[in-house]
């Protein structure tokens, strides 16, 4: 049990909490190291440059077409932001609304950073929730006290441990994004739905305009989510963007030089004051970073792609873990 939570944390740190750059080094050492081991043992002895040629063509092409990933990024990230005056007043009014449906449901001017933003939220919510929940303790519901009880306490909790955590972590939009990979909350939805329709004559009007604000509130948060989500894919792909660029173009001249090196004729050594045994695994190694790079940036936006897929009323499995 205890080996099983540490490789749940270790699969979520690499996947998803860890630091992209770190990650990427670490792959690189790793990649080094068993470069260096092979030739280390015999393995691979070195003895033919044909091979070789070959390595170092397949990662100098390939590394230009990481170049062009690089490009067609720009071109997405680019496709999003050039907008006419049309549109991005649209846009904008869009969030204006949006904002200005928060700030009359809480009666407070909504802030304007992530994670102050979710704090409100998840706090309206919970007091809904507890409204709701005294209904149930003082018999408004009638024969429906306990499932109403039980509902709102299960909001309750959720709420206050989304509020700990978001108290725990920084201001950064993906640590916001990250505290609402659990659930979309459509389950609860429907379970409040499903609670009102089997009730519906026992329940007086303030009860169902509770469990209809409770609603609203929750399906705000999705909104707020899937809104958090599309700034942090480009601030995302931009990182990464500039990333590649700054480990594809080193790797790119280092892969072409040595390469270059390598066509001296077996009978006239270049003077290099590195060994072949050091000089190639090297060298692959820094070919490989960007590689690595773009792996680590990859695996974590097609995990958070997965666990946000789905958008209210429907939810996943992946997405209720």
């Amino acid at each position: 049990m205890v080996l099983h939570t540490y490789w749940r944390r270790a699969v979520k740190w690499f996947l998803l909490s860890g630091d992209r750059i770190r990650i990427a080094v670490g792959l690189v050492v790793l990649f080094g190291m068993a470069f260096g081991a092979v030739i280390a043992v015999g393995i691979s002895p070195l003895f033919s440059m044909q091979a070789l040629f070959y390595a170092y063509g397949g990662l100098i092409s390939g590394n230009l077409t990481l170049i062009t990933v690089v490009v067609s990024i720009n071109q997405l990230l680019l496709s999003r932001e050039l907008n006419t005056p049309g549109e991005l007043e649209t846009q904008i009014e869009h969030v204006i609304e949006y904002r200005t449906a928060i700030e009359d449901a809480t009666d407070q001017i909504a802030p304007v950073t992530p994670l102050e933003f979710l704090q409100l939220l998840v706090e309206a919510t919970r007091e809904e929730a507890q409204r709701l929940g005294g209904f149930g303790r003082d018999g408004v519901v009638g024969a429906g006290g306990d499932d109403v009880r039980q509902v709102a306490t299960t909001l309750t909790d959720q709420m206050d441990q989304i509020d700990h955590l978001l108290r725990q972590s920084d201001s950064g939009t993906f640590s916001v994004l990250s505290v609402m990979f659990e659930t979309n909350y459509a389950q609860q939805i429907n379970r409040l739905r499903r609670l009102r329709a089997r009730h519906d004559t026992d329940f007086p009007a303030v009860v169902d305009e509770s469990i209809q604000t409770l609603i609203d509130r929750l399906q705000e948060i999705d909104i707020a989510r899937q809104y958090f989500k599309t700034i942090y894919f480009q601030q995302e792909l931009s990182t990464l963007t500039r990333w590649l660029l700054y480990t594809g173009v080193p790797a790119e001249a280092v892969l072409i030089a040595t390469l270059l090196v390598l066509t001296v004729p077996a009978d006239r050594p270049a003077d290099i004051p590195v060994p072949p045994e050091t000089l190639v695994p090297l060298t692959i190694t820094i070919g490989l970073v960007p590689l690595a790079v773009l792996g680590s940036f990859f695996w974590r936006t097609a995990t958070v792609t997965s666990l946000t897929a789905a958008t209210l009323p429907f939810t996943t499995p992946e997405q209720e873990r």
